[in-house]
């Protein structure tokens, strides 16, 4: 599978004491897609979304929605204001091992 990032960092969001806190997870290589999109119409705001696919070798934690995510490998254990948050994951983890993945799109 096609790949242009080294990886990512997924931070799992679970609740300790009423508060959110954050699990780190470090994928393996990842083929990542920004876009962006601009309304000229004042009812509109701009669509600025991440697609990620992450092969099913370099899957080492599957996401979940509300999780943020990093393109690229960060140390950090809280995430950095960067972070996208986690809208839709898709597990394709079926069929030729040489096209199983997950999709993740962020925002």
């Amino acid at each position: 599978m096609f790949t242009n990032k080294n990886g990512c960092t997924i931070y799992e969001k679970t609740v300790q004491n009423r508060a959110p806190t954050y699990i780190r997870h470090v994928t393996g290589a990842v083929y990542v897609e920004t876009t962006s999109a601009q309304e000229n119409s004042s009812d509109r705001t701009p669509d600025n979304e991440i697609f990620i696919s992450i092969p099913a070798d370099s899957v080492t934690y599957v996401p979940k929605t509300d999780d943020r995510i990093v393109c690229g490998i960060v140390d950090d254990e809280q995430p950095p204001p960067t972070a996208t948050t986690i809208m839709s994951v898709q597990d394709f983890r079926y069929g030729s091992p040489f096209i199983q993945h997950i999709e993740v799109k962020a925002k």
